[in-house]
């Protein structure tokens, strides 16, 4: 067994956290237990050692697991820190040292309840009739099963067009690629207009050991119609509510409500929530906050950021922005400078 189908085995049994697929893209190095199965995917930027989710492992090794990565990291950086880790472990890094502060929400469905009807879906239930009356529908695209040159184009052509639009680089190792060349467990759906034109495309992984899909990617046209975003969504969940599939997710707002956190940290999340709000018209946090309230989830599931400094350093957050985006931070003071 390569180590690539190794890490596979490993995310596809014991990858609880949202983002626990993308320890399987090719921007992640790959740390291995030695002492219990399991697996880390980090980065490095300069001395400091960035993982992507939780490490990813069965529950009764995690802290075995946890402290011998501890000692990697020790043995060669100055610092680390995990991005978007769910709340189950928390207990495990504060044993080891490592404290936490409130990254954002993960906004999460519980697809066998999930329905358009009633009061707290009026506004997800407009947009998807939106599109409806648009005459958009929603196919899936399943590589896998027999490939299809043209469908392949059309997704190309919608991703970059909406690459042009955005104000940044394309961003990285917290959200994962197209993988058209590499399906995997990835899940492709597609809308297109009357006219048979692909107007959007969402690309999904699982989670919660396969009982879960993740709206990993989503992108669209700049003429799509309303809607299409909300429709896509909801046409793949109950897609995979009846194949008996649990649980959606639209993945985490970054920075949101993390001041709301009962947390030790409160320099740590006062500096994270300025991030929020002047980081906004760079990254829209807000609007993308926005989009996933009006989808009414079933729940927000809290993410964190854990660190291994006392406080989130200078560099620490550098190398935050500058793993998920190539551009860094030149991209940030680039947009800021010309405003």
């Amino acid at each position: 067994m390569t180590m690539a189908e190794r890490a596979r085995e490993l995310v596809k049994r014991h990858g609880q956290n949202h983002i626990s697929y993308l320890a399987l893209e090719d921007d992640k190095a790959l740390y291995f237990g030695k002492h219990v199965p399991g697996v880390v995917a980090y980065g490095r930027v300069g001395k400091t050692i960035l993982v992507c989710g939780d490490p990813i492992t069965a529950p009764e090794n995690f802290a075995d697991l946890l402290a011998e990565f501890r000692v990697f990291c020790e043995s060669s950086s100055d610092q680390c820190a995990f991005l978007g880790t769910s709340d189950v472990f928390l207990e495990q890094y504060t044993a080891l040292g490592y404290r936490h502060v409130k990254f954002g929400e993960e906004a999460r469905f519980h697809l066998a309840d999930y329905q358009l009807s009633g009061g707290k879906m009026a506004k997800m239930r407009a947009q998807v009739n939106h599109a409806n009356k648009a005459g958009l529908t929603t196919c899936e695209y399943k590589p896998l099963e027999g490939r299809d040159p043209s469908v392949e184009r059309r997704l190309h052509m919608v991703s970059q067009q909406w690459l042009e639009g955005k104000k940044s680089g394309e961003l990285g190792f917290t959200l994962g690629s197209v993988s058209l060349e590499n399906p995997m467990d990835r899940r492709y759906f597609y809308a297109s207009d009357p006219a048979g034109d692909m107007v959007a495309f969402h690309v999904y992984t699982p989670f919660a050991g396969m009982n879960g899909y993740v709206a990993d990617i989503t992108r669209r046209t700049s003429n799509a119609p309303g809607g299409v975003t909300e429709k896509i969504n909801f046409d793949a969940f109950m897609t995979f509510h009846r194949e008996g599939i649990e649980w959606g997710s639209l993945g985490i707002s970054p920075l949101a409500n993390v001041l709301e956190a009962d947390t030790k940290n409160s320099m740590d999340a006062k500096f994270l929530n300025l991030l929020y709000e002047k980081g906004n018209r760079f990254y829209g946090f807000k609007s993308l906050h926005l989009a996933k309230e009006r989808t009414a989830p079933t729940m927000w599931v809290p993410g964190y950021l854990v660190y291994s400094t006392k406080h989130i350093t200078p560099s620490l957050a550098y190398a935050m922005v500058k793993i998920q985006n190539p551009g860094g931070v030149r991209d940030y003071l680039h947009l800021h400078g010309h405003g």
